[in-house]
């Protein structure tokens, strides 16, 4: 073999390698899955995705699995369960993965805040983000548009990241949207 050709063969065989050890499953865990409609609104966020193969939504586990062939199928995976109101605890072959950030700013708190793009179904999914929010710090009341798939939070000084670590607990993701 000719030594100009070491170089060439030792970046395809980098390449090949490195996409293979990031293929793997991805594992969402508790995720909010209380009827049929969650369970075929995230199968559908994750079919045809590039790079996301073989999804499977168990209701009772509450849990969501697909195989990504890479770390960025992983992130359009993630991302489209995210854009689809889906949070949980991701791994990726055991390897913790994150969520799309939700807008949150630490130590920003307002006397109105509002969650968007929460997956909101049916009425379990309304009663589901409502206890999971219910206890933030200086709540008052709670306005929940199923249709718009927004939760508005009122009452005096509510911190934005616990909104959205409550609502992420419940297995919702949102975003913080300006009142």
């Amino acid at each position: 073999m000719s030594r100009p050709l070491m170089p060439v063969l030792a970046a395809c065989f980098s390449l090949v390698f490195l996409t293979t050890v990031e293929a793997g499953q991805v594992t969402i865990k508790g995720s909010h899955l209380c009827c049929a409609a969650c369970q075929t609104r995230a199968e559908k966020a994750l079919d045809g995705l590039k790079g996301v193969s073989k999804p499977t939504v168990d209701r009772n586990a509450k849990v969501i699995t697909f195989i990504a062939t890479d770390a960025k199928a992983v992130g359009i995976g993630i991302a489209s369960l995210a854009k689809s109101g889906f949070h949980g605890k991701a791994t990726h072959n055991k390897k913790p993965v994150a969520f799309p950030a939700s807008g949150a700013k630490k130590g920003t708190r307002a006397d109105t805040i509002l969650l968007h793009g929460v997956h909101l179904c049916c009425d379990a999914c309304v009663v589901g983000a409502q206890l999971a929010v219910q206890n933030v710090k200086g709540l008052k009341s709670i306005e929940i548009d199923r249709e718009e798939r927004t939760i508005r939070l009122i009452g005096t000084l509510i911190s934005q990241s616990e909104a959205i670590a409550a609502i992420n607990r419940g297995g919702f993701f949102a975003r913080i949207r300006p009142p």
